[in-house]
């Protein structure tokens, strides 16, 4: 099983990245509402009772090492969310990545890196399984998850349309990665 600490914090690439709180409904909200960064995601309620009662739940999840939905800042002020799920033996799920608008580039790019660092690295999986997909027509993060060193391994039919399931062993990223850093003014 993987644990990772309730009050585990990161501060990394300009970031800093803790485990998402109640406190952080209303951020996920709106986030997760608005319709232009919720068109190719699973809807959620925009109420925040029933937010908070998913997190809530979701903390269970976390404690038991099943799930990680992570909250990421700059400055202070939250700009994203990215989490992990359908943790089984060394393979997880990465999802639910949503960043503000007009969040630099490089900052959207950390927050890519900073999950696979933790789940390569910190974890230890040795695979990342896009078991949910990406839309067909959602062609940016469709090219940026090839960028990261994700492969194509299928297509599939969900309630918002065509789907494209991507993965990547380990090794995919950490040869992709020095290019990563490299564009967010970290690496050589």
């Amino acid at each position: 099983m993987y644990k990772i600490p309730s009050n585990f914090e990161l501060d990394k690439y300009g970031l800093h990245v803790r485990l998402v709180r109640e406190e952080d409904a209303e951020f996920i909200i709106r986030l997760r509402t608005d319709d232009k960064l919720g068109r190719y995601i699973h809807s959620t309620d925009a109420d925040l009772e029933k937010q908070v009662q998913w997190i809530k739940d979701y903390k269970i999840r976390e404690a038991d090492g099943k799930e990680f939905y992570f909250i990421y800042f700059f400055e202070n002020n939250p700009i994203g969310v990215y989490r992990m799920y359908n943790i089984h033996d060394t393979t997880y799920t990465g999802g639910s990545w949503i960043c503000l608008p007009g969040t630099p580039f490089e900052q959207v790019i950390a927050t890519a890196v900073i999950l696979r660092e933790i789940a390569f690295e910190i974890l230890d999986f040795e695979y990342e399984d896009g078991f949910d997909g990406v839309h067909v027509d959602n062609k940016h993060v469709y090219k940026f998850n090839k960028m990261v060193g994700m492969h194509e391994t299928g297509r599939f039919l969900d309630v918002k349309g065509e789907y494209i399931a991507m993965a990547m062993k380990k090794e995919d990223f950490e040869q992709k990665k020095p290019r990563l850093l490299k564009l967010i003014g970290y690496g050589e």
